[in-house]
């Protein structure tokens, strides 16, 4: 949550020479809550610009799949209806 130690853990566990491979996946689940995509989101933390060459992360696929996840779900919102005239362009990643 935002009001707790939030993200800054998470994103600072990736600059370890061996992130655990289970932050991946945390991080594509709690990017599909509002709260964690604007934690994802805030430019303060330049959290994109820290997820970004985990995309090719090749120690771990488990790992490069949640940071892709991630990433994917930050495009999109979850939970809340479209605007009138707007077309869904992808699925949101299951859990």
């Amino acid at each position: 949550r935002e009001r707790g130690a939030g993200l800054e853990p998470l994103l600072q566990a990736l600059a370890q020479p061996r992130p655990p491979p289970q932050l991946g996946p945390l991080l594509c689940n709690l990017s599909q809550l509002p709260e964690g995509r604007r934690g994802l989101l805030d430019r303060s933390r330049c959290s994109v610009q820290r997820l970004l060459p985990f995309t090719q992360h090749k120690d771990s696929v488990e790992h490069r799949r949640g940071i892709v996840g991630a990433l994917r779900n930050c495009c999109f919102e979850y939970g809340e209806s479209p605007g009138p005239g707007h077309r869904a362009l992808a699925q949101p990643m299951a859990p």
